[in-house]
């Protein structure tokens, strides 16, 4: 039985061109690998009739973009053509996700990463456990608290603004934003893609100018159903799962709170719920951030 041949892609040494690598890149647009990977094997075929054995990754692309026309729309065509022009290019994307513990943000963060190539992801909870081994007990013992009882370190504070559990997620969190600025700054300098997602990523620790950025695109996952947010708690969080639990008004407080200041903000808000693809709806606003960006250029 002859073997297929090898095609490689001109200019990236000993890349070959793969259906499962092209497939990957597909679910970015809501195709499914499966649905994906049986769709490449007319373009696959296509870029064997070329009978080269480096093919142009514009010429793969433009392959790629015909068939996505015919089999789906064309709209859907351009679109992959910009991504593949972004993904080409050296514009850094910054991925925030915000929500509450339970909302599905870590799983969501590592699809969109991998569907965009972004090696760098972040949770704003590994921030936290940095900042704690520099920042003593004593100094802030707010950070050193759990988000949701982080206001049973409070110092006498009195508002009528905020509730106390509300003021202790704010002064836990402000700490931590320090520790995300740091790292924003780190990716600035060196022009790379990050995603960062965290419950500590509240609008109002950041700078409107960097919310309002081309290549920033801010997003709060809310799970509206107390009932699936409950479930997610107990099926996510083994070894926390009691403690979650018993306080979960704190943490639907938070939620709240979350919520309240990415609408006052106009920042996009997703709503997890049971039987939708919220990770699709996640796409779809990245794709058409990325898309809009490349198009300004």
């Amino acid at each position: 039985m002859d073997k297929e041949p090898h095609v490689f892609i001109q200019g990236r040494a000993k890349q070959l061109i793969s259906r499962g690598i092209l497939a990957n890149k597909l679910t970015l647009f809501g195709i499914s690998f499966t649905e994906g990977y049986e769709f490449l094997i007319d373009v696959y075929n296509d870029i064997l009739n070329l009978n080269q054995e480096v093919v142009p990754k514009s010429k793969i692309d433009e392959i790629i973009s015909t068939h996505l026309s015919k089999a789906y729309n064309e709209k859907l065509a351009e679109q992959y053509l910009k991504i593949e022009k972004w993904r080409d290019s050296r514009i850094p994307i910054w991925i925030l996700i915000a929500g509450a513990i339970g909302a599905g943000k870590s799983t969501l963060s590592r699809k969109i990463a991998g569907d965009l190539g972004i090696q760098h992801v972040i949770g704003t909870d590994v921030v936290a456990d940095i900042l704690r081994r520099i920042l003593s007990k004593d100094i802030v013992p707010e950070l050193h608290s759990k988000s949701y009882q982080a206001y049973k370190s409070l110092r006498p504070i009195y508002s009528s603004r905020f509730d106390e559990v509300i003021l202790g997620f704010e002064n836990h969190s402000k700490y931590v934003n320090l520790g995300v600025d740091a790292v924003l700054s780190r990716a600035e300098k060196e022009n790379v893609s990050i995603v960062i997602e965290g419950e500590h990523l509240l609008p109002a620790f950041f700078d409107e100018a960097l919310l309002s950025k081309p290549n920033v695109i801010y997003i709060t996952i809310c799970v509206p159903d107390p009932d699936l947010h409950r479930e997610n708690l107990s099926s996510q969080y083994t070894k926390e799962k009691e403690e979650l639990l018993s306080n979960f008004d704190n943490i639907r407080k938070i939620q709240e709170h979350l919520v309240n200041e990415t609408l006052i903000r106009k920042l996009p808000l997703v709503e997890s719920r049971k039987g939708e693809n919220t990770t699709n709806i996640v796409r779809k606003l990245v794709v058409d951030r990325i898309v809009s960006l490349i198009s300004s250029q």
